[in-house]
């Protein structure tokens, strides 16, 4: 009688888990505006400067960095949805006038 070779998917799910659950949110460097900063004055403490978790820029020094949170742990979590956002149209009920 021959041995599989095949992995049980159990162990490929745990492993898929382990792996990938562990890793902390995207973070980038910016300065007192929103502005993406080289990593070294974060890491370098300097003054004005802080790290934000998630969010999107253009990659290059100067960017403005959007959607981002100062918490690691609210990066990635959006709030509303389609056309609800915070001081958007129809956030106040007084669209369609």
């Amino acid at each position: 009688m021959r041995k599989s070779k095949e992995v049980p998917l159990t162990l490929l799910a745990a492993l898929a888990l382990s792996t990938t659950g562990c890793e902390p949110p995207p973070h980038s460097c910016v300065d007192s505006t929103g502005h993406l900063a080289p990593e070294s004055y974060c890491q370098n403490q300097a003054t004005g400067y802080r790290y934000v978790y998630g969010g999107s820029s253009g990659g290059h020094i100067g960017d403005t960095v959007v959607g981002a949170s100062s918490s690691p742990d609210d990066a990635g979590v959006s709030r509303g949805g389609f056309g609800h956002g915070e001081g958007g149209e129809g956030a106040s009920g007084s669209g369609g006038e």
